[in-house]
């Protein structure tokens, strides 16, 4: 049997809960109503239409049995008296002992007929448990349920998968299911995957967290990822009923997904997740960000990707979407009550409600009491003006008067990093910081350990895992945003902390910085170079292959050339080239072809890596880059690696054949069953690929490919993936002429 505290509630989402429970029992349906001025009564009250009952809820978590019986003697009996109804029903959150209902009951006699009249806590509970379809419908009654974390904690996920379920079931009290929470959700029932879209700080993983634990709640295993998709195929489990989370999978930069193959791989993820009922994707990405990167990708383009999107924008939240979650987040603050006063007089919460720069976020800011510690009440309204009207004050506070300049060091190491961090490597770059040429002027405390201890809980989050590690990330992703933006011209700074960052992610941040013209191309060249130049003259200890690779791949497509007299960069190729790692093989390739026109290495040497190639796993672009490399070897050369060249492709089609070839160009809407015409598509489509990867096609290969093709099963997908998109009212207990918002905003005195 189910035992809810309702704590998770707020009083008018209670009030709901408390009519559907009694419109059950009672088979009759309670309707909110309010009195007229004439009746001189205020207050929130239910009755079933033509009747003269009236049924009111009480939702009062923090008061004791004493005080709800004062306030109902003193408050409520005079309004009641006055509307003289035939029968009246209380429902409170609290436990009611039979003692105390008989005490209740005596208090509002005659007009509580029965005990059966006056429900607390345990009467709920009870009217739940065999009430199975209100209690699912009450999603955030149970959705923090101990049973479903329980459940999550005995699969074996990673820790990080747990910590993130953790924090997202703290966080959902203050949740509100709106229009797209609905439409988002029947876009993962259909598609299997959604990929939800919209600008900063509009609620964009606030959504994919509450879709992954709806999954949660019915037995799937949710699995974060945090770098790449092919953490999600090591898990992959075709008996499992599992939900894969991907938040901001193009990171603070889309050029990821390029360097890398990334944006091949997580399409044919896609793919594979449509073809399996037991499986969910969902993936989150900044509009702005997806739009370049389907610019930059030809396989997102390819693949069709827009109809997995699911885009969150400012015009989809209704007036009454923004009230409940102003609303609630102000019910489950801890804000004084002088605080919540301000919002009130004069309804200024409608002021919030219908600002221009009205987001999540912001509320989220607002009310949060750690932030308002030195703001008295009577300013507080004058705080929230400027936070509405200048959003980028949010963080710049306490950015440049909380922190000294090693504080503001840290933060941006852990900003320029786009991704989190180990704590060890943060304190790493930190020192090469402070140490770099670009950071003499550097001032304040250099002590790490009590930097993070200042910044941990403000600016920054320090997670650890079972194991020990230590994972250092910004404490909110627009913090992330301030700072490039702050130190877009601090040119000496960017290139201090590029320098002081070993990792991948780093370079796609810079990278990032220029496509978005926050950098120029030029400043973007001296950068990588000067990682280069760091690199060399500590012959490249504490350096890996694929990061150099990365750097020196991404200096020479900015410059647009490679400097053969640059000893720096001879070397740099050098080192990369005669690695004996193999998780970069396009990066390797383009090396090679550059080389080779240089007259650095030699078309031996290309055709020795080429052959150690075709022995590795593959992808598209990697088998491109290859193919590219061939294309400049000799005909004797072609001649002896084609043949390995086109297994090596067909293995990689045939692998893949249900994953590559967009469904809308195999399939025709005016020939549905027309398998010989699909067929027909197919081969053009392979003969397509071919060519453009220059890579010779047999009629073996062409039928291998198409055999592997499950033309029955995606023709299927294809007609049957099309439905009419119906989008769902929500049901308000409010008649038409009770303002809404008011409605929610009203409250008695001693409510929380």
């Amino acid at each position: 049997m189910s035992d809810y505290d309702f704590s998770t509630l707020n009083d008018k989402e209670f009030e709901i809960l408390a009519t559907d429970l009694l419109s059950k029992r009672d088979n009759v349906k309670y309707e909110r109503f309010k009195p007229g001025r004439d009746a001189g009564v205020d207050g929130r009250f239910f009755h079933p239409n033509g009747t003269e009952t009236i049924l009111q809820a009480k939702h009062w978590p923090s008061s004791s049995f004493q005080q709800l019986r004062s306030h109902i003697e003193k408050t409520e009996l005079p309004k009641i008296k006055k509307l003289q109804p035939s029968r009246y029903i209380l429902i409170v959150s609290n436990p009611l002992s039979r003692n105390d209902k008989a005490n209740i009951q005596i208090a509002l006699s005659p007009y509580v007929i029965s005990p059966s009249d006056i429900l607390g806590r345990e009467d709920l509970n009870d009217l739940l448990s065999v009430n199975r379809d209100i209690e699912m419908r009450h999603y955030k009654l149970w959705i923090k349920s101990t049973n479903v974390l329980q459940y999550i904690i005995n699969k074996p996920v990673y820790d990080r998968s747990i910590f993130s379920l953790q924090e997202i079931q703290d966080s959902a009290h203050v949740y509100v299911r709106t229009k797209n929470h609905e439409l988002a959700l029947k876009k993962l029932q259909e598609l299997g995957t959604v990929i939800i879209t919209g600008p900063a700080g509009i609620g964009k993983t606030t959504l994919a967290n509450h879709l992954s634990l709806h999954y949660v709640s019915q037995g799937f295993t949710f699995i974060q990822i945090a770098e790449e998709i092919k953490e999600a195929e090591t898990l992959f489990n075709n008996d499992e009923k599992q939900i894969f989370y991907f938040d901001d999978f193009l990171g603070r930069n889309y050029l990821e997904a390029l360097n890398g193959h990334e944006g091949s791989h997580i399409v044919q993820f896609i793919k594979r997740i449509s073809r399996n009922s037991r499986k969910k994707f969902i993936l989150t990405s900044r509009t702005t960000i997806l739009n370049q990167g389907k610019i930059l990708m030809d396989v997102f383009q390819q693949h069709n990707i827009e109809h997995n999107e699911f885009e969150v924008s400012f015009d989809s939240f209704s007036k009454i979407d923004k009230a409940k979650i102003l609303y609630n987040h102000i019910w489950h603050s801890s804000l004084e009550t002088a605080i919540i006063d301000q919002i009130y007089h004069n309804k200024r919460y409608r002021k919030i409600i219908e600002h221009n720069n009205y987001n999540p976020r912001l509320i989220n800011y607002i009310t949060d009491n750690n932030r308002l510690k030195d703001c008295h009440p009577i300013d507080y309204w004058q705080y929230v003006q400027q936070l509405l009207d200048n959003p980028a004050t949010v963080w710049e506070n306490p950015f440049e008067a909380q922190h000294d300049d090693c504080g503001r060091a840290v933060i941006l190491l852990v900003t320029l990093n786009a991704r989190p961090i180990n704590q060890s490597e943060l304190s790493e770059a930190f020192s090469k910081f402070i140490a770099h040429s670009d950071s003499r002027a550097i001032q304040g405390r250099r002590d790490y350990i009590q930097i993070l201890k200042h910044l941990v809980g403000s600016m920054l989050t320090r997670t650890m895992l079972s194991d020990n590690e230590v994972i250092i990330n910004l404490f909110n992703p627009s913090i992330g945003d301030y700072v490039l933006h702050r130190y877009k011209s601090d040119i000496p700074s960017l290139r201090a902390g590029f320098c002081s960052l070993n990792s991948t992610s780093s370079i796609r941040s810079l990278l990032d910085l220029a496509t978005n013209k926050f950098i120029d191309s030029s400043v973007t060249s001296n950068i990588l170079h000067d990682i280069l130049k760091n690199a060399y003259s500590k012959n490249y200890l504490g350096y890996s292959p694929e990061y150099i690779s990365l750097v020196l791949v991404s200096y020479i497509e900015n410059l647009g050339c490679m400097l053969k007299n640059d000893k720096i960069i001879f070397s740099a190729s050098d080192f990369v080239v005669n690695s004996k790692e193999s998780g970069y093989l396009k990066d390797i390739a383009k090396i090679f072809y550059w080389r080779i026109k240089e007259s650095l290495s030699t078309q031996q040497d290309a055709h020795n890596f080429i052959t150690r190639a075709f022995m590795m796993q593959t992808s598209y672009l990697e088998i491109k880059a290859i193919s590219e490399l061939m294309s400049i070897l000799s005909d004797d050369f072609k001649s002896e690696l084609y043949p390995e060249m086109e297994s090596f492709a067909r293995n990689y089609f045939v692998a893949n054949a249900d994953d590559l070839f967009p469904l809308d160009q195999v399939f025709d809407y005016d020939y549905p069953d027309n398998e010989d015409k699909a067929t027909e598509s197919l081969f053009k489509l392979i003969q397509k690929n071919f060519n453009e990867l220059k890579i010779p096609l047999s009629d073996d290969t062409v039928e291998s490919i198409v055999d592997a093709f499950d033309i029955y099963g995606q023709m299927s997908n294809y007609f049957d993936g099309f439905r009419d998109e119906q989008h769902e009212k929500e049901q308000y207990f409010v008649n038409e002429h009770v303002d809404e918002i008011d409605d929610l905003f009203e409250r008695d005195i001693n409510t929380k």
